[in-house]
């Protein structure tokens, strides 16, 4: 079996044994407190996530410098690995379960002999722990330290000027749009014309509350962007048309939705709601 051969076939084994999550695997749980310290604001860096690329450079590193027969990088990313893995398996009590020390030592040994199926094989036992791991906690550290809380943030209602929790401002935009919508439907299009500029008003003003986090000004846009501009736009046309087209409102309607409020929930939603309950 040549070499490129090899190659592939102990990738997909790494692949396969070090994620095999599957959907009868995942948890989402709140991580243990004691990792609180190694994420902002206890600590001044995310050492956790830090750890996690130290072990997987070190671990790619085997195989990377295998392929290219430098062997005594080989042997230095062997050692290293083993070396983080220890020191990662003592970073939080209540993950002890999920290291195994000698199936570490084990791949290192392997990884020595230079001989890149021994190594494939030997990374099975290692990537077993790190796939458990990270079927049963990778999620909920991502949602609790790696995306922004939303309930942390407040806004100022352009309409009443008040400030606001982000949850309660979302209603009012919620309901500011049944406002256009539920007053169209009905016929009463000066009703839906008058909702629309409190709608818009309020929908508007996420340019300012998303730049808490999405910076620049291509990203400040993303859901708040050309298109919105575009569907308000259609939409004022037709509530201020002597006849109203229902065809074309209710295509900006989803315009609107789809581009805008609907790629923001994909995005943001799921975390929200998992840190919701933790909060809680």
């Amino acid at each position: 079996m040549n070499i490129s051969r090899i190659l592939f076939l102990t990738i997909a084994l790494v692949i396969f044994v070090v994620l095999p999550v599957q959907a009868k695997d995942m948890v989402v749980k709140e991580p243990p407190k004691s990792l609180n310290k190694y994420y902002p604001p206890e600590s001044d860096q995310p050492k956790w996530i830090q750890q996690m690329h130290k072990m997987s450079t070190h671990f790619g590193g085997v195989f990377v410098n295998l392929k290219e027969k430098d062997f005594a990088n080989v042997d230095i990313h062997a050692d290293k690995l083993v070396e983080e893995y220890k020191k990662t398996s003592e970073m939080v009590p209540e993950w002890e379960e999920y290291f195994d020390i000698p199936a570490a030592e084990a791949f290192a040994a392997a990884a020595k002999t230079h001989d890149i199926a021994k190594a494939g094989k030997a990374s099975g036992g290692l990537g077993k722990t790190c796939g458990k791991c990270h079927a049963e906690q990778e999620v909920s550290v991502w949602a609790k330290y790696h995306w922004p809380s939303f309930h942390k943030i407040k806004v100022i209602d352009p309409i009443n000027e008040k400030e606001v929790e982000f949850d309660d401002y979302m209603g009012s935009i919620s309901s500011s749009f049944k406002g256009v919508t539920v007053n169209f439907g009905e016929g009463q299009y000066d009703r839906a014309a008058k909702a629309l500029k409190t709608f818009k008003s309020r929908y508007m003003e996420l340019k300012s509350t998303c730049s808490k986090c999405h910076a620049t000004q291509d990203v400040k846009r993303f859901y708040v962007g050309p298109d919105a501009d575009t569907a308000f736009a259609g939409l004022a046309k037709e509530l201020n048309a002597e006849k109203p087209n229902p065809g074309k409102f209710w295509k900006n309607v989803g315009l609107l939705g789809k581009t805008g409020c609907k790629h923001c929930h994909l995005v943001h939603r799921t975390n929200s709601f998992i840190q919701e309950m933790w909060e809680k």
